[in-house]
């Protein structure tokens, strides 16, 4: 945890030279490199600001921003204000940053003493609203440092925060910084820039990719007439019941499996878990879900789900292994995908199954196999259900 006050400097081992070819992200144990499923994010919140209007977390979705904790009324409020209005006159003309304060003094703080606070120091900026100050149940707000920025306060001072965050635009914590620094302030500045230049490499492949799909070949719609995969219900790595609603209008990259395999499921598990990683970089992950079907569930527990899981690196909001009733999973797998999935004395492992992803747009209809042991048919995948994704089928 990290409570920093203005007497502070030492952050998170940081001394002010950046290590990193983009920002780090970071979690409960410190700096990652790169994401990874334990990079803390900002949990939802919604609280009153300066004009007594609700402001919820989802109003700073696709923006970044640098994140405060004080009061108006603080020994130090000028000084945090000093710092904080570098980077807000910075990127004044710049819609997709901002700068949100959280009140230490929810009794004091009301909408109208931070409306005029906030007036009387962001007069030159030219856009309205990038400054906002939130106040509302204190005890909201003090859990919602500690849980989702990490701050232990001291004691003896609770209100002596000088941690500055910087929140990338899906809501991670992407840079920290001492307040009472200027060269903490001016290295602020110039990471707010490195994820600017982030999302600009991200808009513009976006752009590319939004120029191929419509300039592509249209997917076919395999299997029968009118056919569409049929409802099912099976069990996941939680001993919880999944089923065709918890799909949610998501396209679907299916397979079937089972973890004694001792031929292709690795090598198919391993372009699973690429697929989920690319997925996430063409931040695609929340409208793409990968399902894998265990066709030995008599031995695959949703424990042993679970510890084969996280030996393969699975991101549960994207990817589920589902166990269940046998004779079910086979026929899905036989009549709803038209895959092969049974029972075998010759077969190694004793399980026969087919090798091949299926790919499934948000109608629940066929659209492509592909060979899931080759990492070339793999990639041809990825391209085809982002064509899907761009075009919303």
């Amino acid at each position: 945890m990290l409570g920093l006050p203005l007497a502070g400097l030492l952050i998170l081992g940081i001394d002010g030279d950046h290590h990193f070819s983009t920002l780090p992200y970071y979690s409960e144990e410190g700096l990652i490199e790169t994401w990874s499923p334990e990079a803390k994010r900002i949990r939802e919140f919604s609280l009153l600001n300066q004009d007594g209007e609700i402001f919820h977390s989802d109003s700073l979705e696709g923006k970044v921003w640098l994140a405060a904790f004080y009061s108006t009324q603080a020994p130090h409020v000028a000084q945090m204000t000093r710092q904080l209005l570098w980077p807000n006159f910075r990127y004044r003309a710049e819609d997709d940053i901002a700068t949100i304060c959280f009140t230490l003094d929810a009794a004091h703080d009301q909408p109208q003493n931070l409306k005029d606070y906030v007036s009387r120091n962001t007069r030159y900026n030219s856009h309205n609203d990038k400054w906002q100050f939130l106040t509302g149940d204190q005890e909201i707000i003090d859990r919602l440092i500690l849980d989702s920025f990490m701050i232990e306060r001291d004691p003896e001072d609770p209100d002596n925060i000088a941690t500055l965050w910087l929140v990338d635009s899906k809501g991670y914590l992407r840079g920290v910084y001492h307040a009472a620094s200027e060269d903490g302030i001016k290295e602020a500045v110039e990471d707010i820039a490195l994820l600017q230049k982030e999302m600009d490499e991200v808009a513009y492949a976006r752009r590319k990719s939004v120029k191929k799909a419509l300039q592509a070949v249209p997917l076919p719609v395999l299997g029968p007439e009118d056919h569409t995969v049929p409802a099912f219900a099976f069990l996941d790595m939680d001993s919880l019941e999944f089923s065709h609603r918890d799909v949610k209008n998501r396209l679907r990259i299916v397979d079937f499996f089972f973890t004694r395999c001792p031929t292709i499921c690795p090598v198919m598990s391993s372009q699973m878990a690429r697929m989920q990683d690319v997925l996430r970089e063409r931040n695609m992950h929340d409208d793409v879900l990968l399902l894998s079907h265990s066709i030995d569930p008599e031995h695959d527990s949703p424990d042993r789900l679970r510890e084969y899981g996280e030996r393969i690196g699975l991101i549960p909001e994207q990817w589920q292994l589902l166990t269940g009733d046998k004779e079910s999973i086979y026929a899905l797998a036989r009549e709803g995908y038209f895959l092969t999935a049974l029972e075998s004395d010759t077969a190694a492992g004793g399980f026969f199954h087919s090798d091949l992803f299926a790919l499934i747009d948000r109608s629940g209809q066929i659209r492509g196999y592909y060979d899931g042991t080759s990492t070339t048919e793999v990639n041809q995948l990825l391209d085809d259900v982002e064509q899907l994704w761009i075009l919303n089928q």
